[in-house]
């Protein structure tokens, strides 16, 4: 008994602790978000107020007005310091001393801060007379998150402590205590010949009473009557066989379940592929319907004695490319369903194969043509023909096709700006591979730039964007093919991707479905 109260108290403990835990932490991170999204607005107002609060101070030369609004904008605690500099020479700041008082900044301080908001002053929306900068802390927001982590790990701890108080009282008075007397009295009914003296009182009518009531019936049963516990024995051989009988229902139960695990798992399996499937078989239904229209046109020229020999060259090129889509697609997903057996075992979109990094990369462009089809973007690709990678070619298509659109989508406004997307590869030595997709196109402000691979990070969240992309490819590049990605960008001035990676990608694990 003692084992089991054991086991049961840690148990609860266990379970008290973890659902305390949870819920202190989702809390948390809900109150985290919000006091970044708070921050994020506090940063967008100081840049608006300010914005419509200097020009006209700092045109009229009225350094006092300049620094009253310097002064409101200081009353939030993120903010440390704030410095004018004007076309005519102006440099005030204001600043906070050792007390928090506010005073002037003087000439050529630079304050520590973790953010620097850098703000243009223009008067009446032409005249540009100087640079404001505000220096940001996140000093007063980490110390407000730590005192309520400290906060809710008190309350956590505290309630632990009075839930495992109280439910182990109850525990000890309601079921452990009763279940000792039983025991005690059981130990007193098996040492005694005609179970003398193995009756319990229990004056509570719940279930542990119910028990005891149940108890002392059958030893009095047993002590009047030997006749009645030939018949106990006969009844609990019954039950015996009715507990056989549950119990080859529940291995029919289980193999059931386990068959329906499998079915399961099919499921899932053929979805997946069906999924795959679904891009090259849409790809060539796209192919051979564009290919359908072009034919119809050139039949439609033909019957009517307009045909011209630079119809028939358009004609010819559009049916050679839709040509090599639908082959190449068609055989993709012929060769998806060929290997629907080595899908049921690897998870992985495609396996792992030896492939020529110039014949692959014209592949993925040709596939992607059709997305380019009415822009005016073009795409140049610059490798070497003799690169020969022993690695997963679904996962470089993959970082190929997030990187290509990602440039469309962002660097030229969807194929509104005209430019040209370049993608280079080259050998750094006989062991690794440079791979680059750069492209001229608007590029990436400075403030964006350090955060482009982190999760949900977007700038274009009302249009449509996840801020999943970039994310994805870094964490593909990283742990699929083996490599380092980083970028490059000035704004108007373009985006350098650059993928260094090893020519034989690391061997990945991969889980198993054991039906």
């Amino acid at each position: 008994m003692k084992s089991i109260k054991t086991r049961l108290m840690l148990w609860l403990m266990a379970w008290i602790t973890a659902i305390l835990g949870s819920t202190g932490l989702y809390f948390y991170l809900h109150d985290y978000g919000i006091d970044q999204s708070d921050f994020q607005t506090q940063r967008t107002a100081v840049r608006s107020r300010l914005s419509l609060s200097l020009p006209h101070g700092i045109w009229q030369l009225d350094d006092e007005n300049v620094r009253l609004a310097l002064d409101s904008e200081l009353s939030w605690p993120s903010v440390i310091a704030i410095n004018v500099k004007g076309e005519s020479g102006l440099n005030l700041g204001r600043t906070r001393d050792g007390n928090g008082n506010l005073r002037d900044m003087l000439p050529n301080e630079h304050p520590k801060a973790d953010d620097v908001l850098s703000i243009p002053i223009i008067y009446q929306g032409k005249e540009h007379l100087g640079t404001a900068t505000v220096y940001l802390s996140h000093d007063a927001l980490r110390a407000r998150e730590n005192q309520h982590l400290i906060t809710i790990i008190a309350q956590i701890v505290l309630l632990d402590g009075m839930i495992f108080f109280i439910m182990s009282f109850n525990l000890q008075r309601f079921i452990f205590q009763p279940l000792a007397r039983l025991q005690q009295a059981l130990n007193t009914a098996i040492r005694a010949p005609d179970a003398s003296g193995a009756q319990i009182t229990h004056l509570a009518d719940d279930e542990i009473g119910g028990i005891v009531n149940g108890f002392n019936r059958i030893v009095a049963r047993t002590a009047a009557d030997l006749v009645k516990r030939t018949a106990a024995e006969a009844i609990a051989r019954e039950e015996k066989e009715k507990a056989q009988q549950a119990y080859s229902q529940l291995i029919a139960t289980q193999e059931t379940l386990v068959e329906a695990e499998k079915m399961a798992s099919l499921g899932s399996l053929v979805a997946g592929v069906a999924h795959e499937i679904n891009t090259p078989v849409g790809i060539t239904l796209t192919a051979a319907s564009h290919l359908g229209t072009a034919t119809s046109h050139i039949t439609g020229k033909l019957g009517s004695g307009n045909v011209k020999k630079s119809d028939f060259q358009s004609y010819l090129e559009t049916a050679q490319e839709c040509c090599e889509l639908i082959l190449s697609n068609s055989e993709r997903a012929a060769n998806l369903i060929h290997s629907f057996k080595q899908v049921a075992v690897d998870q992985t979109s495609e396996a792992r194969r030896s492939f020529h990094l110039h014949d692959y990369l014209n592949e993925v462009i040709t596939s992607l043509k059709p997305r380019f089809k009415h822009t005016k973007v073009g795409i140049d690709i610059q490798c070497e023909e003799d690169i020969l990678l022993d690695s997963y070619p679904g996962a470089l298509a993959q970082v190929l096709t997030n990187l290509v659109v990602n440039a469309l989508i962002h660097g030229y406004e969807s194929g509104e700006i005209a430019g040209t997307i370049v993608i280079e590869a080259h050998r750094n030595d006989d062991q690794h591979v440079s791979l680059s997709v750069s492209d001229n196109g608007k590029g990436i402000a400075a403030e964006n730039l350090g955060r482009i691979f982190d999760p949900f990070f977007t700038t274009r969240r009302g249009s449509g964007g996840s801020g999943l992309g970039l994310n994805i490819v870094y964490n593909i590049v990283r742990q699929r093919l083996g490599g380092n990605i980083d970028v490059h960008s000035e704004l108007g001035q373009g985006t350098r991707f650059k993928l260094d990676m090893p020519c034989i990608a690391p061997t990945v694990q991969h889980k198993e479905n054991v039906a």
